[in-house]
C-alpha cells in the first residue's frame, strides 16, 4: 500500500540521477523556512479561512536551486519537508518539490509562482475499528496513510538583511490538493496554506 505512492514520489520529485542530486546540494541558491496555517477549503474560495477560521499550524523547511537567473527574473526549482497539525483530524508530513518562476519588482520586491507535487504521510487522530464474522470490534493498528500532493503557490516578498546576511522575506498563498483521501466520499482533498518566511541567500548574485 505504501510503495506505489513512494514511487510515484520519487519518480515525480528525484527523476534525476545521482551525479545530479549531488550537483542539486552543492549548488544550493538558498535555504528557505517558513510557519504556516492549512485549513481544508476549495482553493481561492477559502482563503480568508485562513484568517478567520481555527489555526492548524505547521512548519516547512527547504533549499533551491536556480536554473536561469536573469536581470530581472529568475527560474527555480525546490525541495520542501513540512509538517502541520490539524486538531482532531490529521498530523501530516510532507515531502514535495515546486518549480517556480520569480519577478524582480523596484526596490528590491518581487513576486513568484510555483507548481509541485510530492508526497504526504497523514497520520490519523481518529481510532479506527474492524468488525471481525461474529460482529465484534477491534482497534486497527496503523502507521498512517501514504498519500500523494499536488500544490500551487504564489508569493509576495522583499530582499533584506537578516544577521547581516542577505535574505528575503516573504508571504505565500499555497492552494494544494492530497489524495487518495477517503475513496468512498472525499477522493480528492482540497486546502489551503499561509505562509509567513524567509530564505537565507548562499550564492547571492546582484
Amino acid at each position: 500500500m505504501i510503495k506505489k505512492p513512494l514511487l510515484l514520489f520519487f519518480v515525480l520529485v528525484f527523476s534525476y540521477n545521482s551525479n545530479a542530486q549531488c550537483r542539486f546540494f552543492k549548488n544550493t541558491d538558498s535555504y528557505r523556512i517558513s510557519v504556516f496555517n492549512n485549513q481544508y477549503y476549495y482553493p481561492f474560495v477559502g482563503i480568508k479561512n485562513v484568517f478567520t477560521s481555527k489555526y492548524h499550524a505547521g512548519i516547512s523547511a527547504g533549499i533551491i536551486n536556480n536554473i536561469k537567473e536573469k536581470k530581472k527574473s529568475t527560474l527555480y526549482y525546490d525541495i520542501r519537508f513540512g509538517v502541520y497539525n490539524h486538531r482532531f483530524i490529521q498530523t501530516s508530513i510532507q515531502l514535495y518539490s515546486n518549480i517556480g518562476f520569480r519577478y524582480k519588482l523596484p526596490k528590491q520586491f518581487y513576486v513568484s509562482s510555483d507548481i509541485g507535487a510530492g508526497y504526504l504521510h497523514a497520520i490519523l487522530h481518529q481510532k479506527i475499528f474492524k468488525a471481525d464474522e461474529n460482529g465484534n470490534y477491534s482497534k486497527v493498528r496503523t502507521i498512517g496513510k501514504p498519500q500523494i500532493i499536488f500544490a500551487l503557490g504564489i508569493s509576495a516578498g522583499k530582499q533584506v538583511k537578516i544577521c547581516k546576511k542577505q535574505s528575503n522575506i516573504f508571504i505565500s498563498y499555497q492552494p494544494w490538493f492530497q489524495l487518495p483521501y477517503i475513496k468512498s466520499y472525499v477522493p480528492l482533498l482540497p486546502n489551503n496554506s499561509l505562509h509567513l518566511g524567509f530564505e537565507l541567500l548562499i550564492n547571492n548574485k546582484k
